[in-house]
């Protein structure tokens, strides 16, 4: 008998869902199926079928699916995380809630719990496996991330205005525990080196706006026990996300096959 191919919930309709889904429905060489769709806006999701438009989220678990996708705010994983991994597998874009240590401990404890999975997709980041390898070892890890500033979301930012920045401009130097909540959509990057790496307290970020840029610019540093890895990577923007963000996505949920409970870098 041939294996049920894996049902994704995407939650969320803008650019990377819309992706998403049109990959998937057009694609099945992926082995993939749409569960369902939820969008917090009923009108984004007008044209699509309506046996798979679920129209309150917390009807879930009723659509049987493998894995939930959020593509949309990291409000969704502190509103919903628990209830999905109580269910089936959870992928979170939106990294930055990770940055909620209480809320983080709730989440792996829950997989732990229900014998599900946390996915960590590496989105527009290249090396998180090596991050991941070389955990104990790393006594420094740095990211830095120059944006447009036409593709930063500053509303959380109480120090800077985006009609205020005509020149390079760094907007945040710290620790990743400290720029998630700043900028929630523009920095799920930083959380996914956080998670992989040596954690939130203890990666470097360095945030720049620079007028001048078309393409968001990270470049990715971790050194320890006599080891340094610098990884340079240079992505398009469309709104507050990367081109590469799109495939990344798609190629995270077609391996998140692991066999473990727990939170899984893929």
């Amino acid at each position: 008998m041939a294996p049920t191919s894996p049902r994704i919930g995407l939650i969320g309709y803008g650019y990377i869902g819309r992706y998403i889904y049109e990959q998937i429905v057009t694609r099945p060489e992926l082995g993939l199926q749409i569960g369902f769709v939820h969008n917090r806006s009923a009108e984004a999701v007008a044209e699509l079928p309506t046996d798979i438009v679920l129209e309150d989220v917390g009807d879930f678990a009723g659509c049987g699916v493998d894995l939930i996708v959020e593509l949309a705010h990291p409000d969704v994983t502190r509103l919903h995380g628990e209830s999905f991994l109580q269910e089936t597998d959870y992928m979170p874009l939106s990294l930055t809630a990770f940055a909620d240590a209480e809320l983080d401990d709730r989440l792996r404890n829950t997989a732990a719990k229900s014998g599900t999975r946390i996915f960590v997709p590496h989105g527009a980041v290249i090396g998180l496996d090596a991050l991941e390898e070389g955990r104990e070892t790393w006594e420094e890890v740095t990211i830095r991330m120059d944006k447009p500033v036409r593709s930063l979301d500053l509303s959380n930012d109480p120090d800077h205005d985006a009609g205020d920045i005509t020149t390079r401009t760094t907007l945040f130097e710290g620790p990743a525990r400290e720029i998630c909540p700043r900028y929630p959509r523009n920095v799920n990057s930083h959380a996914a080196v956080a998670l992989a790496g040596i954690g939130f307290d203890r990666t470097h970020c360095v945030l720049v706006a620079d007028p001048d840029l078309e393409a968001s610019i990270i470049e990715l540093t971790a050194k320890g026990g006599g080891v340094e890895v610098q990884i340079r990577r240079e992505n398009p923007m469309q709104g507050v996300s990367g081109v590469m963000t799109l495939m990344s996505s798609l190629a995270s949920i077609g391996r998140a096959k692991a066999v473990q409970p727990g939170l899984r870098v893929c």
